[in-house]
């Protein structure tokens, strides 16, 4: 099985898309420190409807600036 790998950043500025797309393909992606494996993110096993993880991404997808703005 091949491992998609990121970097930390990119896993931070995307993670709810990156465990989105992990859960929904069931591949591990591993994230990069330094170009360094550093860790992994798998799907759990019995997760939830992956339709149900896509409607939750679409939604924060769709506020990601009334987040970013809540954060501050």
């Amino acid at each position: 099985m091949h491992t998609t790998t990121i970097g930390l950043a990119e896993a931070k500025n995307n993670f709810s898309r990156v465990t989105a797309e992990v859960n929904r393909s069931g591949r591990p992606v591993t994230v990069l420190k330094n170009n360094k494996p550093w860790v992994t993110i798998s799907p759990a096993a019995g997760v939830a409807n992956p339709d149900m993880v896509d409607v939750a991404v679409d939604f924060m997808d769709e506020y990601a600036d009334v987040f970013e703005e809540l954060a501050k």
